[in-house]
């Protein structure tokens, strides 16, 4: 039978290609929960992004600084790593648009 795998399990987990860099931005606080406190971040340079918040939080992800809709965006929880790749089918300018629930800290690593 042929060996379809070109790298063992180890291998591929460190094998060189896309991200590979590790960007810590600076923490943003939600102070306000209207959609145009939506806090915007130009994540175009990014393949995955590390995200945390001490509350739940609202996201999009689009080619402009858009504000969140409280009606039909994502909802990341309160208190949860969470990774999230970058949609770069969108265009050479991605931006991730985030807005807390509630006042809160939210911490991205764009990987």
């Amino acid at each position: 039978m042929a060996k379809l795998h070109k790298f063992s399990a180890g291998e591929a987990l460190n094998a060189t290609g896309v991200g590979g860099v590790w960007t810590v931005n600076g923490a943003a606080t939600h102070g306000g929960t209207a959609t145009t406190d939506t806090v915007h971040l130009d994540v175009s340079g990014s393949h995955q992004l590390g995200i945390y918040s001490a509350g739940a939080i609202y996201f999009n992800f689009s080619t402009t600084t858009t504000d969140c809709n409280t009606s039909n965006d994502l909802i990341i929880p309160a208190n949860v790593l969470t990774f999230v790749t970058v949609p770069s089918g969108l265009g050479a300018t991605i931006y991730f648009n985030h807005l807390g629930v509630a006042a809160c800290a939210v911490r991205v690593v764009e990987v």
